[in-house]
């Protein structure tokens, strides 16, 4: 034995110890720099080979141990400790054999592609090492070392190996992340695992398993001159060099991924920049257009305002026209013109700020008004510019487009057509003052179109409000007349019937009784035919005074509605037997001739309606008057109805007892409710407002049953 090889014999202890130190070193290195949020792969393997190196560095010192025992007192290891130091190189071992397979493994099925294989491989160490004590037979302590031997056979060598491959893979993904000198580290780390798996476990203990028998430590120390252990620890201390340099990449990613959140935040910080002022220039032009519609709505409520009052249709115009100019800041003068429907003829209706006090102004009058004249007859909008040209423009296209704002010569008017439903009713036009210094602004130039397309539909309705209100009135004089002509004849056929019908009568039955008494004794039978012709006169006679009484009761000229109510209460609860509580509350009043006579005969025609159709048992008539108002209101408990289907319009009329109830209480202005439900009966209530003289009679509540 050489000096060299002699003197790291002696100290053996020393190797052992520097062996250990650079795997727990490597084990500890690993453990500390352990990433979980890294992308790379081999953050995930990385606690595997920091178990490894941490339980290998413990096997080699506790060898150290043993080693320190023997030389020292002779100490022999026993079966136990023999034993730990098995289990702690085989499972250093496995986390070796776990490291590599997890580099290499694409999955996120750990159970498949790492556990799986580490349990196949372990078992075959299982199997050799029962095989090895069925074939050879050895005590407790050989056996011990035989597992020893096939530990590093079956386990440290293929777990040397696929780690040498998974280093040589790792690398390239730190070289396609553009961190060619950590893949040079991993290299290093490759080589050096290598060297220590396939050499340094190679050369084993000699034991009676080949090729362990000649391949051993021992030959190892006469062929390179230096224990085994030493090689292993040297390779142990390349791995551990180079592996804790290759962790830098962990700072490095960590590094650039603080580079590439500061990027992606100084990014958003200017697009959250780029986006404020976006939002602000949006909200600029939001507002722009916001105040805009509110200007351009104002105007037209104003207008429509305008429009509704109670005037003329050219006051109403003069007052928009006004308006109109007034708003604007681009008009000083305008013009309306408008088709007359009698004539079909286009004529100016109202103009504003045309003195025609010169001959300018004349001139600039003539100009507009031809302008307004040529828009409706071409059916375009119009304008006109300081150098004498004319354009036409449609009204859709005109804000798009801007002809006119865009034109060289400054504008000096501009018409624009009314229309509703596409026709043309009229035109619109609106001047400036002849040098055309005033600009037209985008936005007075599409409010100028805005109230163009608002203000034919709102002439129109103006137009049909005021015919509307013309054909009421007429409607209402009409039914007035007809309701007075009907009440006329009424009284003109009462009266007939009772001067002429009911005297003939009277005078029939006075003739009749006369002949009775002459027949009384000479011929009896005729007696009593004739009393038989004197009751059927007497019954003509009867009901002849209450069709006159129906036609126009007396009592309503001579003592007023209330009076006459309560007679026609009491006159009805005797024709059909249905009782009728008559209330009156208030102040008794005489009233015009026309009130009393409609609300009598909505009264009279509800009571009939009740007696017809409601199969009531009682009713109730209430006359009440109160703040310059009367109100008639009936109920009954009968089987009530469907107000709604009895006088809808879509369907042929069958309440026409309900439609002249609302058509006399329409004609004194008044309010009518009828509120009913099959099953439920019915209550009517009419409310006419007092206008014009009416006198007191007296004040106090009178009930009549």
């Amino acid at each position: 034995m050489n000096p060299i090889s002699a003197f790291f014999v002696r100290n053996i202890v020393t190797v052992f110890f520097l062996y250990g130190l650079a795997f727990f070193v490597l084990g500890l290195a690993l453990a500390l720099a352990y990433r979980r949020t890294s992308e790379f792969k081999f953050a995930r393997a990385v606690p595997f080979l920091a178990a490894f190196g941490i339980l290998h560095g413990i096997h080699e010192w506790y060898e150290m141990f043993q080693q320190i025992a023997f030389l020292t007192s002779g100490h022999i290891p026993t079966t136990g400790e023999e034993l730990i130091r098995l289990v702690l190189l085989t499972v250093s071992f496995i986390m070796l054999l776990a490291f590599g397979l997890s580099l290499l493994s694409n999955r996120n099925d750990r159970s498949l592609s790492i556990y799986l294989p580490v349990v196949g491989i372990f078992s075959v160490w299982i199997v050799g090492v029962l095989i090895v004590t069925l074939v050879f037979r050895p005590s407790v302590e050989e056996l011990i070392g035989l597992a020893d031997v096939l530990a590093r056979y079956s386990l440290g060598v293929p777990a040397a190996l696929i780690g040498t491959w998974a280093l040589m893979v790792q690398q390239r993904t730190f070289r396609e992340h553009d961190m060619p000198q950590f893949g040079r580290y991993l290299v290093w780390c490759a080589m050096a695992l290598f060297l220590y798996g396939v050499v340094g476990q190679v050369f084993v203990r000699q034991s009676l398993l080949f090729p362990s028998m000649v391949i051993n430590g021992r030959l190892f120390l006469d062929w390179f001159g230096i224990p085994v252990q030493l090689f292993r620890g040297v390779m142990a201390s390349i791995l551990a060099f180079y592996m804790v340099r290759a962790l830098k990449a962990f700072e490095v990613e960590s590094q650039r991924r603080l580079d590439e959140a500061q990027l992606a935040r100084l990014d958003i910080q200017a697009e959250a920049l780029e986006s404020e002022r976006r939002i602000s220039q949006d909200m600029e032009r939001l507002n722009e257009e916001l105040w805009l519609a509110a200007r351009e709505l104002s105007l037209l409520l104003d207008l429509s305002n305008l429009l509704a009052t109670p005037m003329g249709l050219e006051d109403r115009l003069q007052s928009v026209l006004q308006k109109i100019v007034q708003s604007l800041n681009f008009p000083e003068v305008g013009l309306i013109m408008l088709i007359r429907r009698e004539t079909d003829t286009l004529h100016v209706i109202v103009s504003s700020g045309f003195a025609n006090s010169n001959q300018e102004e004349s001139r600039q009058y003539n100009l507009a008004r031809k302008l307004g004249e040529r828009c409706v007859a071409s059916k375009m909008a119009m304008c006109r510019h300081l150098d004498g040209q004319v354009l036409e423009f449609l009204v859709e296209e005109a804000v798009a487009q801007q002809q006119c704002r865009q034109y060289e010569s400054p504008t000096l008017m501009i018409s624009l057509p009314l229309t509703v439903q596409q026709q043309v009713i009229g035109s619109l036009v609106l001047v400036q003052p002849k040098t055309g210094e005033r600009r037209l602004p985008y936005d007075e130039f599409k409010l100028m179109v805005g109230v163009s397309q608002q203000l034919g539909l709102s002439i129109e309705n103006a137009r049909l409000y005021q015919e509307a209100q013309k054909r009421e009135k007429l409607l209402a004089d009409l039914l007035h007349q007809v309701v007075e002509a009907q009440e006329a004849e009424r009284k003109r056929i009462a009266r007939e019937l009772h001067d002429a019908t009911g005297q003939s009568l009277t005078a029939i039955n006075l003739g009749l009784r006369g002949i009775e008494n002459v027949l009384a004794d000479s011929s009896p039978t005729l007696v009593g035919q004739f009393k038989e012709l004197k009751s059927f006169g007497i019954n003509a006679l009867d009901e002849l005074r209450q069709i006159i009484a129906d036609l126009r009761p007396s009592q309503l000229d001579d003592l007023g509605l209330v009076p006459a109510l309560q007679w026609y209460v009491g006159e009805f609860q005797k024709r059909y037997s249905i009782p009728v509580d008559f209330i009156v509350e208030g102040d008794q009043v005489r009233l015009p001739s026309e009130y009393e006579i409609v609300l009598f005969r909505i009264a009279q025609e509800a009571l009939m309606n009740i007696a017809k159709h409601a199969g009531a048992s009682q009713a109730v008539v209430t006359v009440h008057t109160y703040s310059g108002q009367i109100c008639v209101m009936i109920e009954d408990d009968g089987c009530g109805f469907d107000p709604a289907a009895v006088l809808d319009d879509e369907i042929p009329l069958t309440g026409w007892g309900l439609l002249g109830i609302r058509e006399r209480t329409l004609l004194l202005g008044g309010h009518y409710e009828i509120d009913s439900e099959p099953g439920g009966g019915t209550f009517i209530r009419v409310s006419i407002p007092l206008v014009g003289e009416w006198s007191d009679v007296e004040e106090n509540t009178v009930t009549a049953g």
